[in-house]
C-alpha cells in the first residue's frame, strides 16, 4: 500500500515546503518481477521530488544484479539517496556493486542513486539547502559526518538515513532532524514489545514501526517492501511511504 503523510515544514525543515519525497526500505529484490515493476509504477505516479531508500536491497547473499536494476530506473528531479543494509553486505563481491563498477574502484554508472556511507553532504534545493546524511550498515557506530551533520546551521533542515532505527538512541533531541529508517518489516506479524525484546529484536520491541519523537528528533520507520526469514505479512502490510512538507 502507499502511505501518505504531511509533515510540518516549520522552522528548520522550511526548505522542504513545497517539496513531497518518497521513503522505500527493505525491498529484499530477487527478480525484477512484477511487484517491483507495481513500484516504479507508484513512485513514477507520485513523481516524487526526492526519493529516500534505506537498505537491504537483495536476499541473503541474494545477486546485486536485479535491485542494481530497480535502482536504475528510479527518477526524482532532486536526487536519490540511499545507505546500505546488512542483507546487502551479505555477500562482499556484490556489495561493491551498489557503489563501483565490476572489476574497479571507479564509481558506477549503473545507477543515479547516491549512496552515503557513513557521510552527509549540503544539498541545494532551489534558493535554500538541507543536509542529507547516510548511516552505514546496522547503525551501530557513529559516521564520519556524524559531528558536522548533528552541528550545523540549525535553521537548515536536516534529513538522516539508517538501515536500522536504533540509530535514534544517538539523538538527543537538541537538532531538528528528521530520520528515515527501516529494517523491523514492522514485525511482519503482530507480536507485542516485551516479546520481540524476549526473542532478541530491540529494534522491533522499541521502534517496530510508525512515528517516533525526542525533542526536535522525529523519525519514521517503515514496515518496507519485502519480507526475510518468512515470505509472511499478517496484518502488517508492506508499504512506500510519501511525506509531503507543507
Amino acid at each position: 500500500g502507499v502511505r501518505y503523510f504531511e509533515v510540518d515544514a516549520g522552522g528548520a525543515l522550511a526548505g522542504l515546503r513545497g517539496k513531497t519525497a518518497v521513503h522505500l526500505t527493505d525491498l529484499h529484490i530477487e527478480e525484477m518481477g512484477a511487484r517491483e515493476a507495481r513500484v516504479l509504477e507508484v513512485v513514477g505516479d507520485i513523481g516524487p521530488d526526492m526519493i529516500f531508500l534505506t537498505g537491504d536491497y537483495i536476499p541473503w547473499v541474494g545477486d546485486a544484479g536485479p535491485a542494481i536494476d530497480f535502482l536504475a530506473r528510479l527518477r526524482a528531479p532532486d536526487g536519490v539517496w540511499a545507505v546500505m543494509g546488512d542483507y546487502d553486505y551479505s555477500d562482499g563481491r556484490q556489495s561493491c556493486l551498489f557503489c563501483h563498477a565490476p572489476g574497479s574502484g571507479a564509481p558506477t554508472q549503473a545507477h543515479g542513486v547516491r549512496f552515503l556511507r557513513n557521510a552527509a553532504e549540503r544539498v541545494a534545493l532551489g534558493d535554500g539547502e538541507i543536509y542529507v546524511g547516510g548511516v552505514d550498515g546496522d547503525a551501530f557506530q557513529a559516521f564520519d559526518g556524524w559531528r558536522e551533520f548533528l552541528e550545523g546551521d540549525a535553521d537548515t533542515a536536516a534529513i538522516l538515513l539508517s538501515h536500522s532505527p536504533l540509530v535514534f538512541d544517538d539523538l538527543d533531541g537538541e537538532r531538528s532532524v528528521l530520520v528515515l529508517a527501516g529494517d523491523t518489516h514492522g514485525g511482519q506479524i503482530p507480536l507485542p514489545g516485551w516479546l520481540w525484546g524476549l526473542l532478541g529484536y530491540e529494534k522491533n520491541a522499541r521502534y517496530n514501526a510508525g512515528w517516533f519523537e525526542r525533542g526536535k528528533s522525529r523519525m519514521y520507520v517503515s514496515r518496507g517492501l519485502g519480507t526475510s526469514h518468512l515470505r509472511l505479512r499478517l496484518l502488517r502490510r508492506p508499504e512506500v511511504v510519501v511525506i509531503a512538507f507543507r
